[in-house]
């Protein structure tokens, strides 16, 4: 009769293996290990944002939002200008740190990096590099799966002014860190609970504070093979009030919500929160887009929620009206939102 084989027989080798299975028995918990390791990053990286591709090949398009103005270093913009007690050791640490951006009872509260250097000239392809930097960084450079939150390659911050229309970045990560939060100001999926108790967003530069009321949310498509695409990472800066208007108009028919306290006028400052989000899993690449608007000398900085509106009708993309059905019932908005908005007769 055949002797019966301890269980653990099967995994490591015993008097009587052959050279063959002896190196099966190694190999097999070290396969076990790496397959391990390779599902545990293919599941963080179901919610990392990759790279718009899309709106490189894109690049051809007329970026009407974008001037050039003369090169002026950061250095010499901010030249004997105090920094916040709070950020100067950040600062010394790395000087590509920027500000800090926090949202209140949230896990938003971290420093904000930035790749500096931007004179003014468009290139797409080298503008989406200096993004990514610390989109696959940590705070020191080091390479990191989570990177850091980073402000826009064109948001140039100084002494004196902020940028019209920052971009901020962050990943959506499933472990909740960085914009992971973000995701929740989705009115349509999680309702309007989130937004109810989190309306306004705390954003400081290196040099001084600044609070911002949330005037719009929209989910955006960023695949142009999925039907038309609204650019909204290429505005940084207006050259006049029209397209300040107009863009901002397109971005309230995209918006879950308005709030008829919370204005627009030409030079207003705006900070621009955009993640990714999966409502149609990874069928296609959408971002989740939060504007913010600073508040105004002598303005109360909070928000009366209660006289927010929520809109049952915004524009979607084209892939949602394909999968759900459904068309855009047209603008619903005041004008009077957007301070000298003139509506287009017909």
């Amino acid at each position: 009769m055949t002797e019966k084989m301890p269980f653990w027989s099967c995994l490591v080798p015993v008097s009587g293996d052959g050279v063959i299975t002896i190196v099966r028995k190694i190999c097999r918990p070290i396969t076990i290990i790496w397959l391990a390791i390779v599902l545990f990053m293919l599941k963080g990286e179901y919610e990392k944002p990759k790279p718009d591709t899309v709106l490189i090949k894109n690049v051809s398009l007329v970026d009407s939002f974008a001037i050039e103005e003369p090169k002026i270093t950061t250095t010499e913009k901010n030249k004997g200008v105090t920094i916040l007690p709070q950020y100067k050791e950040w600062y010394e640490r790395n000087n590509d740190m920027i500000g800090w951006i926090k949202i209140d009872g949230t896990a938003i509260d971290y420093p904000v990096m930035q790749v500096k250097g931007f004179d003014g000239k468009i290139d797409y392809q080298y503008i989406l590099k200096q993004n990514m930097v610390y989109l696959e960084s940590d705070f020191d450079g080091n390479y990191s799966f989570a990177g850091c939150i980073t402000a826009d390659y064109r948001a140039v911050f100084d002494k004196n002014k902020r940028p019209a229309n920052a971009l901020i970045y962050g990943h959506n990560l499933l472990n909740g860190t960085y914009f992971h939060d973000v995701r929740y100001y989705d009115i349509p999926v999680y309702g309007r609970e989130f937004y109810d108790e989190h309306p306004t967003i705390q954003f400081d530069t290196l040099y001084e504070k600044g609070t911002y009321k949330i005037f719009a949310v929209m989910e955006q498509n960023t695949d142009s093979t999925e039907g038309k695409v609204f650019f909204y990472d290429r505005v940084y800066k207006f050259d006049n009030q029209k397209q300040f208007n107009d863009h901002y108009a397109q971005v309230l028919d995209r918006s879950f919500l308005y709030n008829p306290e919370v204005d627009l006028k030409y030079g207003d400052e705006v900070i621009v929160l955009s993640t990714c989000t999966f409502p149609f899993g990874k069928s296609i690449s959408l971002r989740l887009v939060v504007y913010a608007r600073r508040v105004r000398e002598g303005e109360d900085p909070t928000v009366d929620v209660s006289k927010t509106i929520i809109n049952e009708d915004p524009l979607y993309y084209d892939y949602y009206y394909k999968v759900m059905g459904g068309k855009w019932g047209g603008r619903k908005w005041d004008p009077a939102l957007i301070q000298g908005f003139k509506v287009k007769k017909d």
